[in-house]
């Protein structure tokens, strides 16, 4: 008996051992938004010269943006350098749809569109004129990137989508795609490249407009620098936006906020917080109600 003791031990020792964390290689390749954990050399500070690609904390290297980062681990006498490529996570036909946006935006050129099939082929593939047409533009853009959408009015009763492929819904209405994309589980706190991005007014609708994130730096602490091209925006147009937004933000209603000014570096980047809906002689500041995942 103490003898099938002792092996029953020694087995268990050796599957601990082989579940042990991968030692720290000298270079790693990982993705976008993945963490990796891994058995240290010995215990100390991390530093990294690029921390918006990469960065490590304890015994996890953390992956946020497409790039290459050197990380150090750091204990006064010892020192270990990790270099790190991070490759991009989000898919082509992803990355396609956001081309096809901001094509869409320098084709516009902020001219102002009509909402007649005639001068606007938003509407003209959403099928239906006069409406706010920042969802059929977000709609046309995934279309014709190739991206499989959930055919119109199934937006109630879609069913959760396994698997994280890109998928979206042909629907023009804010609130409907919201629904759709409550419906299959796609809705989260954290911005990723190619999500939809609605947003609400503070004391008016939680579902105002909509549009498309184009890239996201994450800034630390669940802020996240956003860019976004949209639709039927600022007198009936396409245009584009960079915003922080909080994802941690203990009022949902406050999660938007200015970047400093040294940071508006790209021209044709209207650079605002809060924009906000003038209704009845009062204006409504506007927040993120939710992102939408197109994949995940």
């Amino acid at each position: 008996m103490t003898k099938r003791i002792l092996c029953a031990l020694l087995v268990l020792c050796a599957l601990c051992s082989c579940a042990l964390a991968e030692e720290l290689p000298d270079s790693i390749t990982m993705k976008a938004g993945e963490s990796l954990s891994f058995s240290l050399p010995f215990s100390g500070s991390w530093d990294s010269d690029a921390p918006d690609v990469a960065y490590a904390e304890g015994d996890t290297v953390h992956a946020l943006s497409e790039g290459w980062a050197q990380l150090v681990l750091m204990d006064g006498e010892n020192e270990q350098t990790v270099d790190v490529e991070v490759t991009d996570a989000v898919p082509a036909v992803i990355r396609e749809a956001i081309r096809i946006a901001l094509s869409e935006w320098e084709e516009v050129g902020e001219k102002r569109l009509d909402k007649s099939k005639r001068g606007n082929k938003y509407i003209k593939w959403w099928g239906y004129e006069n409406i706010g047409w920042c969802g059929a533009f977000v709609g046309y853009c995934l279309d014709t990137a190739g991206v499989p959408l959930e055919p119109t009015d199934t937006w109630r009763k879609v069913k959760p989508h396994e698997g994280g492929i890109p998928y979206s819904l042909r629907e023009a209405g804010v609130p409907k795609l919201r629904t759709g994309f409550t419906n299959m589980e796609r809705i989260t706190d954290v911005p990723r490249p190619g999500y939809l991005i609605i947003f609400g007014a503070k004391g008016y609708y939680e579902d105002v407009h909509v549009g498309m994130i184009t890239d996201v730096s994450d800034r630390g602490n669940g802020v996240y620098q956003i860019f976004t091209v949209e639709g039927n925006i600022g007198g009936s147009t396409v245009k584009r936006y960079s915003f922080l937004y909080d994802s941690l933000a203990e009022d949902k209603t406050k999660n938007m906020s200015y970047l400093p000014e040294e940071a508006w570096t790209q021209e044709g980047v209207y650079y605002e917080g809060p924009r906000q809906t003038k209704s009845g002689g009062k204006k409504y500041n506007w927040y993120v109600t939710a992102l939408c995942q197109t994949w995940q």
